[in-house]
């Protein structure tokens, strides 16, 4: 009776200094949540660029070409307020959400390479100009008509690579009655990731 009885309490006491099986935790450790594992793997693959459907980069040149005809075709909305800077006359931007230069550099950031948002900025090139007086954002310069002779665009984006895109566009050149199709004018916009935003590095209008 009493070699039964150390029998049966060795065995359990080597249960008890038994390492816990896999799933479960050790005497005194709280256990670890079940989905920890799945919450890792579903980390790593949200770190990894998040693939663009074909609608989203067409959208994203739409909007390239809505924001640098700001600078081309023709200015922000302006309200009648106006201000002489170096002989040039500047008339106060009227949008909401885009009152001061850095409004406008920040939202052209959202669309366009630093390069080429510099590049519309500098005055240098671009036919409407911006910049602040007395803390708001003004505009000078005239837009320019669509140019004659081109007709309807079509646009087709292009994969190159996983983190870029090329949106290939390809613009009817029309005859002197502005009817016939005569010929044809390609582009190609490179679209990709920089400094984790979706950008163009490269951009200008079309017509």
């Amino acid at each position: 009776m009493r070699k039964t009885i150390a029998s049966l309490l060795f065995t359990l006491l080597l249960a008890g200094c038994a390492a816990p099986s896999k799933g479960e935790s050790a005497p005194g450790t709280p256990p670890a949540p079940p989905e920890q594992t799945e919450l890792m793997s579903s980390s790593m693959v949200e770190s990894s660029a998040r693939p663009l459907p074909e609608e989203e980069v067409l959208a994203a040149y739409e909007r390239a070409l809505r924001v640098y005809g700001w600078f081309d075709l023709a200015p922000l909305p302006t309200s009648g307020e106006s201000a002489s800077v170096n002989g040039e006359i500047y008339y106060r931007v009227d949008m909401e959400g885009i009152e001061e230069l850095e409004d406008l550099r920040a939202y052209l950031r959202g669309v366009f390479s630093q390069e080429v948002a510099d590049r519309l900025l500098d005055g240098k090139t671009a036919r409407v100009r911006y910049q602040d007086v007395n803390g708001a954002l003004f505009a000078a310069g005239t837009g320019r008509e669509r140019e004659a002779g081109k007709g309807e665009a079509r646009a087709e984006v292009e994969r190159l690579e996983e983190n870029a895109f090329s949106v290939n566009v390809i613009v009817d050149l029309l005859g002197e009655d502005g009817e016939t199709v005569v010929g044809l004018e390609s582009w190609s916009f490179p679209y990709a990731l920089v400094d984790g935003r979706w950008v163009f590095t490269d951009f200008r209008m079309i017509y």
